[in-house]
């Protein structure tokens, strides 16, 4: 601290460092230099700064108004921009005034924080209201992005007969190839070993009534009604669906569907309506394959274990379907399944983020959201089938 030929008393920091402050006090006024390099690339510690600081306002001196002056030849960063705006708000909740002397776009810095943090106060005073909007808009596009892709899709869908659509008929072909052909190593092993498995199960049962026979009824019945299309569907959700959202999405990231778009090619008609069809088309047939090789594997164990006959076993499977509504009632369940896998792997492979971590996000929620709106759908045409009396 020292006096002036003015009469102005000096606060300044013994050895000033970069960066630096000095304070002037003139009756209840005081005046804060700031000098020094307040750049962050050139380093400098602050730690002597705040010293200066605290060390002026503890002498609890009479000051209701406070000028903060920036030099022109100040070389500074945000590192100032920072510090002024955290100082000036200590200042003025203790009621001191606060003037600035800045430089011009130091000035509108300082402003621009200051007003960020104004309208942050803002917000949390509505902070209901703010809360509110904030949940409910992410929940409108979480049901708005959905309906808008199925609405575009039966659009393309209505265009297919009229020859409107941009969709390839090889391309058709191709995955109608990779759904089904390709898929039939997997089906056979599991369609077999879920017939098989409901052999042994009934079987154990069936014994205690000498009802043993009936495990061909048993197998028959599940797999057409229920256990062909289920498993179908999820083998084909864990295979196909995911690649699905694998191919599209990895094309997202490669920026080949704004290649497309670029080129005048839809994607929804060039890459989407292809494969949903194709699903479409080659699940009732898997599911149709499942059914047999699922009374194969029953027969197995009828025959092998149980000792019947091949042709008893067979007339007995005849025996236990009353109608062809039995197998219709799988494959419609089939094509629900289907489409449903087709749809949703499109849709999380078109809405994939920027990087290779959203890309596996996408993949493993087709996989989760198709198996869950599966089992569901399944659930409500059981229901619907009983209350119609189908069952």
């Amino acid at each position: 601290m020292s006096d002036d030929a003015k009469g102005k008393k000096t606060f300044r920091q013994d050895q000033p460092v970069h960066p630096s402050l000095h304070f002037e006090i003139s009756s209840s006024q005081a005046v804060c230099h700031f000098t020094g390099d307040w750049n962050i690339s050139t380093g400098g510690d602050l730690e002597s700064v705040n010293q200066t600081w605290h060390s002026f306002f503890d002498q609890e001196l009479a000051v209701n108004q406070i000028k903060l002056k920036v030099h022109n030849q100040v070389n500074w960063d945000s590192r100032l921009v920072a510090f002024i705006s955290s100082k000036k708000k200590v200042l003025l909740k203790n009621g001191i005034e606060v003037d600035g002397d800045f430089p011009e776009k130091l000035n509108k810095l300082i402003d621009l924080r200051s007003d960020h943090v104004e309208s942050t106060k803002d917000s949390s005073v509505s902070r209901v209201s703010g809360s509110f909007l904030d949940w409910w808009e992410p929940f409108c596009h979480r049901f708005s992005s959905p309906l808008n892709f199925l609405g575009a899709w039966i659009i393309s869908l209505l265009m297919l007969p009229l020859l409107k659509t941009q969709m390839r008929i090889r391309d058709l072909i191709t995955e109608c190839r990779q759904c089904g052909a390709a898929a039939l190593p997997i089906v056979t092993l599991i369609s077999f070993l879920t017939g098989l498995t409901m052999a042994f199960v009934g079987s154990v049962q069936l014994e205690k009534f000498n009802a043993k026979i009936y495990i061909a009824d048993l197998v028959c019945l599940a797999m057409v009604r229920e256990m062909g299309a289920l498993m179908v569907g999820i083998i084909m959700a864990g295979r196909t669906g995911a690649s699905f959202a694998a191919e599209i999405g990895s094309m997202k990231l490669n920026e080949e569907l704004d290649s497309l778009r670029t080129f005048g090619l839809s994607p929804m008609e060039f890459l989407v309506l292809p494969r949903t069809l194709a699903l479409l088309i080659m699940t009732p047939m898997l599911t149709i394959y499942a059914d047999i090789v699922g009374m194969l594997g029953g027969l197995t164990v009828g025959t092998q274990i149980m000792d019947f006959s091949v042709s008893h076993y067979i007339e007995q499977t005849q025996a236990s379907i009353s109608g062809m509504w039995e197998v219709f009632s799988g494959l419609l369940k089939s094509l629900a399944f289907g489409l449903i896998i087709g749809l949703v792997g499109c849709f999380k492979g078109l809405h994939t983020g920027n990087s290779s971590v959203s890309l596996g996000r996408s993949v493993t929620s087709t996989v989760v959201t198709a198996v869950t709106m599966i089992v569901v759908t399944d659930a409500v045409f059981e229901i619907i089938f009983s209350a119609l009396e189908l069952r």
